[in-house]
């Protein structure tokens, strides 16, 4: 977990910012937890609103696609709803969940026969770089509920999936792990990464024993 948490803070480097501020506990919480922690302090770090919480709801659609390896799809579980916008990322075959999110913050640009976005066919794709912009997506003011998934698919590789869903109103869902929750254990609380981030990151170069699979996300609003 160390390896990749340096990574991540070096790769954050690059954008001129300071270190992920993770709480104490970071290595010991499940891996929705931690993606969840990850894409907040992306998400302040850009000026954007926090996502209040993971949707025990949201976690069963992006539980249900770590099985097939595809974007989980939670507009079912949205019907009942005037207005709603999601984004949703998946990935597959890396470590852990905090080298998945790496994959999709800081890997996700071309790169050759070395890139590991499905959708980022070429260097002018619009895939390119969809995972970062999901993870970044919703700047105005609602509420951000958060769906996140870590198993195995079907050939028993790792899978991860992780869905945002913006809606102006928080009574569609309760929350098993919330954002105040993780400041109260030390998530973002020394302050050192506040300013925002500015373009893309540089595409990344480094080794890998397995390609990763990423499928495009999904915008749905009503």
């Amino acid at each position: 977990m160390s390896a990749v948490v340096t990574a991540l803070d070096h790769a954050r480097a690059d954008l001129r910012l300071g270190p992920y501020e993770l709480p104490g506990n970071f290595d010991s919480l499940s891996g929705d937890q931690q993606l969840f922690i990850l894409s907040n302090l992306d998400r302040i770090a850009d000026g954007l609103p926090p996502i209040d919480g993971l949707s025990p709801t949201l976690d069963t659609a992006a539980r249900t696609a770590t099985g097939s390896d595809s974007d989980p799809d939670p507009t079912a579980l949205l019907s009942g709803l005037a207005s709603y916008a999601w984004t949703a990322n998946w990935a597959g075959q890396w470590a852990n969940a905090p080298y998945a999110y790496y994959e999709w913050m800081y890997d996700d640009g071309y790169n050759g026969s070395e890139t590991s976005n499905l959708d980022c066919v070429s260097p002018a794709a619009t895939g390119c770089w969809v995972h970062r912009r999901n993870v970044l997506a919703f700047p105005s003011a609602g509420t951000i509920s958060m769906g996140a998934a870590v198993a195995t698919d079907a050939a028993g590789n790792s899978s991860y999936a992780m869905a945002l869903v913006w809606t102006p109103t928080t009574s569609w869902t309760s929350y098993s792990y919330t954002w105040t929750q993780a400041q109260a254990d030390g998530a973002g609380m020394d302050g050192s990464a506040t300013a925002h981030a500015s373009g893309l990151p540089a595409q990344r170069t480094h080794a890998r024993s397995r390609h990763a699979h990423r499928r495009r996300a999904a915008r749905h609003s009503a």
